[in-house]
């Protein structure tokens, strides 16, 4: 169980989502990689035609998908810029209504006084739960607007266009394989057109008809964004977690994630490792205080093989066969650097421990799970908190090494590529808020193109970055995009959140409709934002359930329907925190005691894990 020793704030304190145009950044060309994925290359012979292989089911070669994707966001960004530059050239009062002369920007006294405004109102949390499109229909709702439909006709053509010559290329023929709309979007106005189109359609196929229909949701998607994100980042920021689900869909075969986590294996925690703090080192708090018990008593050699022995054994194949038996489909291992490296010089853990994940990814190959490995503790920690193996008052956030975090990246990645059990890799765990939200985000692009250098394409493997608290969502999706384009210029990334009910004084004072209501909005920001819920859990504090007339086992069922049904909307899917925990914590955060009280039902599992895979082939 992660252990919260500072008082965690209420989530209504929120930093203000100012009104101010995102100066585009142009999109540094990535050297191309063939990709790993033995679905997805076609090793340098023909691509099947339309109808029978990659086209079949909707999906295309990444590298396909990366063109269309550069086509689309620079084209929309384009227009953007032209609709600016003109209406700033227009005299005071002569905009008209039309599309290309969008709203002006506030006058600078203007714009401080919206800010002000937007201080008290329009936080990125709040701005999540507003003007929120239709679940069903939200290109439908987006194209609403006859002028953002105009606008994005052009953006499609150009990326239909550029489709059709990326596939035309890649089969190393002519379009004969094409279907008809992307015939005609290579030869518009042929003469020999009608007749070659009548031709073509005999190789199209349904599957054809959904990756044009995700493609012109991106042009809308990009269009709608470059046209808000100066006005409305609420609006901006649904438009563009739209246009990137369906960017995913293009490339993408995975369901998204319905797993737990396997903590307090390869980094100890009081909790879920109770058997070891128990006997050694029961007022330790973290790894390092425990290490330091044990080394006193068992001395060096007798820690190590302490510490083996729980490895060996406190997962085994048997663990994953049940996982699976439940109906998850991933789970997320929370690890130390010192299992990749072993422990730096001067630092008490135990290490290195690979073949500990070797074997993990074996069973989860076996037995069709998916993982998500977890540098759950950095070098020098990524805070001074318990999760990442030493609790230090005295942390600072210069100590966390952002260097070698880089290399232990670069090392997992170049060992685990290709690996078919691996489709994810989060590149920390719960960053500290004293670390400066540019400095996290620059380790985080630098993250990501290691791991992606290393071996790891977009389509094979998702990378996560941790935001870790909704109250710094805001401040780190400005930063993320306005700095990096960090969502369109680093596919399949997501942002993890940990959406606990329990740390804090805020929580403690929440009765249990207080806690219902939280998960809605939780559900709200999940539909705005690539994300990822990588902890919950059913801990509530007493409070909560003391109300007149509220049955123990209906209020935990309750909120565990709640929180799945807002975790449902997470781009990239949930972890429950955590397979297994001490019989003296909190029975929320064990999903084995969840499953055994019925507060979790396996047939709630097996029917999320269901509706995951239907959105990735929809």
């Amino acid at each position: 169980m992660p252990k919260r020793s500072q008082c965690i704030s209420s989530p209504t304190g929120r930093t203000s989502f100012g009104k101010v145009l995102v100066s585009p950044s142009k999109m540094a060309a990535e050297p191309r990689r063939r990709s790993r994925s033995p679905c997805l290359r076609h090793q340098g012979k023909p691509m099947a035609d339309a109808g029978h292989g990659l086209l079949a089911d909707g999906l295309l070669p990444f590298g396909a998908c990366e063109r269309v994707t550069q086509v689309i966001w620079s084209s929309a960004r384009s227009q953007a810029e032209r609709v600016h530059a003109a209406r700033r050239a227009q005299p005071a009062g002569c905009h008209s209504s039309n599309m290309s002369t969008e709203p002006a920007q506030p006058e600078p006294s203007q714009r401080s006084q919206s800010q002000s405004q937007s201080q008290t109102s329009c936080a990125f949390s709040g701005a999540l739960s507003q003007s929120q499109p239709s679940q069903s229909q939200p290109e439908e709702a987006i194209a609403s607007s006859p002028a953002v439909a105009a606008a994005a006709e052009e953006v499609l053509r150009l990326a239909l266009l550029t489709l059709a010559e990326t596939l035309e290329q890649a089969r190393g023929s002519h379009s004969d394989g094409l279907g008809a709309a992307l015939y005609r979007a290579l030869r518009p106005g042929s003469d020999a057109c009608s007749r070659s189109v009548s031709a073509t359609k005999a190789c199209s196929s349904p599957a054809e008809d959904v990756l044009l229909a995700r493609v012109r949701a991106m042009s809308l998607c990009a269009v709608a964004y470059w046209r808000d994100v100066s006005q409305d980042l609420g609006k901006a920021a649904s438009s563009l977690s739209r246009f990137l689900e369906q960017q995913r869909r293009l490339y993408w075969r995975r369901p998204a994630w319905r797993g737990v986590n396997l903590g307090g294996w390869l980094l100890l925690e009081p909790g879920p490792s109770h058997q070891l703090f128990e006997r050694f080192g029961a007022e330790a708090r973290c790894e390092w205080d425990l290490m330091q018990k044990m080394q006193a008593e068992l001395g060096t050699e007798g820690t190590e093989q302490a510490v083996q022995a729980h490895r060996a054994s406190f997962v085994t194949e048997e663990d994953f066969r049940r996982i699976r038996a439940l109906g998850f489909n991933s789970v997320r291992i929370p690890f130390g650097y010192w299992i990749v490296t072993g422990a730096a010089d001067g630092e008490v853990f135990v290490g290195p421990g690979l073949e500990f994940l070797d074997r993990a990814l074996e069973w989860c190959q076996r037995h069709g799970l998916q993982a998500l490995l977890d540098l759950h503790g950095a070098p020098g920690g990524e805070s001074g908190e318990t999760p990442c193996g030493r609790e230090r008052k005295e942390w600072e956030w210069q100590q966390w090494r952002l260097g070698e975090s880089i290399e232990v990246l670069k090392i997992i990645s170049q060992r685990y590529k290709g690996h078919p059990a691996v489709t994810g890799i989060s590149v920390c765990n719960e960053p500290s808020e004293k670390i400066p939200s540019d400095v996290l985000c620059s380790f985080y692009d630098e993250a990501v193109r290691t791991i992606r250098a290393a071996g790891m394409p977009p389509d094979e493997v998702s990378i996560v970055l941790p935001v870790y608290r909704t109250e710094r969502l805001d401040e780190v999706w400005r930063l993320w995009n306005k700095h990096y384009d960090g969502f369109v210029r680093h596919a399949n990334v997501a942002f993890d959140l940990h959406l606990y009910h329990v740390f804090g004084a805020w929580w403690e004072r929440q009765g249990f409709g207080s806690q219902l209501r939280m998960t809605k909005r939780h559900r709200k920001i999940l539909r705005r934002v690539p994300a990822v819920v990588g902890e919950w859990s059913l801990a509530l504090p007493q409070r909560a359930l003391a109300e007149d007339d509220l049955q123990e086992d209906e209020a935990y069922k309750a909120f565990a329907s709640a929180q799945l049904d807002a975790y449902s909307q997470a781009s990239h899917g949930w972890f429950f925190w955590n397979w297994c925990d001490s019989p003296l914590q909190h029975p929320g955060w064990d999903v084995r005691t969840c499953l055994s009280k019925a507060w979790i039902s396996e047939d709630q599992i097996t029917a999320s894990t269901a509706t995951s895979s239907s959105k990735s082939s929809c």
